[in-house]
């Protein structure tokens, strides 16, 4: 059996779905394991699909509930009934009735639970969410051009979700239940704390900052049993930044005063460099500046700026600096 790289990537999608027969999946597997192109289009598509357990129950509801009217209507596996008094066959009639009742309501939540989970998608363009509530109580708030994906119920063994941008997460506490978000090629399972991932498309890395609790990270592929090996263990105050091309994931401590400011819109500074003031204000003001005298970017800055608009913040930097500026909207030009 041959198959085009078109035709390919739609196996590996009903490999993801759980759909392929066993030879199917034997391609499959074999395909994505060829070379780290093809395993990373593989980890592509299992974070747009969101799939939160690929084993599927197979029961044909229709196909049960005909069965049991069928034997009912025949009487088949019935016991005759001794000819003794009304009362007596009574009591075993409404035992009947009684069970029948039982099977017909577990029948109707075994049917409910297992109802296949819906895709939700929330996206932000120029503006920062509110607080999203996921399906378990948890919340997350996205910054700006950013999407998650989750399904309307969770179900199988963890909370599975997947994010394309930077959010902040706030995750309810469920050991039986972990919580893992898919994050381009990074995946991060917590059971209950709050963390910042940024993980935004075509960037070159993935970074993972813990507020409160425990976070594990690992490369996506890895298996749940080696998850705890090749991982790596993230305390409040601590970060990781992952590189999907080398694989590699890096620990540190989070000494960046603003790395929420996105999301509090307070930024503080303590003997920065003007460059790195430049960049957050940036991120947080949507602008772009271009310095005319590259040598202020060395400068040192301790402010903090929090409901000042960005012609305020310009004004403030002016005086400090003894700098000029022209400010364009989408450009900041400082002379």
């Amino acid at each position: 059996m041959r198959f085009s790289t078109n035709k390919y990537k739609r196996l590996i999608i009903k490999h993801i779905q759980g759909e392929t027969t066993p030879e199917e999946q034997q391609l499959a597997e074999a395909w994505i394991k060829k070379n780290p192109a093809n395993q990373r289009l593989y980890e592509t598509y299992k974070g747009l699909l969101v799939l939160t357990d690929s084993r599927k129950v197979d029961f044909d509801t229709e196909q049960a509930w005909n069965k049991l009217q069928s034997r009912i209507r025949s009487g088949k596996g019935r016991q005759a009934l001794p000819q003794k008094s009304l009362s007596r066959r009574l009591v075993p009639y409404y035992v009947a009735a009684g069970i029948a009742a039982m099977f017909l309501i577990a029948f109707g939540i075994f049917s409910t639970l297992q109802k296949a989970p819906v895709i939700q998608q929330f996206t932000t363009t120029t503006h920062i969410s509110t607080p999203v509530s996921l399906p378990d109580g948890s919340s997350a708030i996205l910054n700006h051009n950013s999407v998650i994906k989750y399904p309307d119920h969770f179900t199988g063994s963890f909370r599975e979700i997947s994010i394309f941008g930077e959010a902040f997460f706030e995750v309810s506490p469920d050991r039986e239940m972990p919580f893992l978000i898919h994050a381009s090629g990074l995946d991060i399972k917590v059971v209950g704390t709050s963390f910042n991932v940024e993980a935004r498309p075509g960037s070159d890395f993935v970074r993972v900052t813990v507020n409160t609790g425990v976070v594990l990270v690992y490369p996506s592929g890895t298996s749940e049993q080696e998850a705890e090996k090749a991982g790596t263990l993230l305390s409040a105050g601590e970060m990781a930044t992952y590189s999907p091309e080398s694989g590699r994931i890096l620990k540190g401590v989070n000494d960046d005063l603003n790395v929420l400011s996105w999301k509090t819109g307070i930024l503080t500074f303590r003997e920065s460099r003007l460059a790195d003031v430049l960049k957050a204000l940036e991120n947080k003001y949507q602008t772009r500046f271009v310095i005319d005298n590259p040598e202020l970017l060395n400068q040192r800055l301790t402010a903090r700026f929090e409901t000042e608009s960005l012609e305020d913040v310009l004004e403030t930097l002016s005086l400090i600096f003894n700098v000029s500026y022209e400010n364009k909207g989408q450009q900041v030009i400082l002379h």
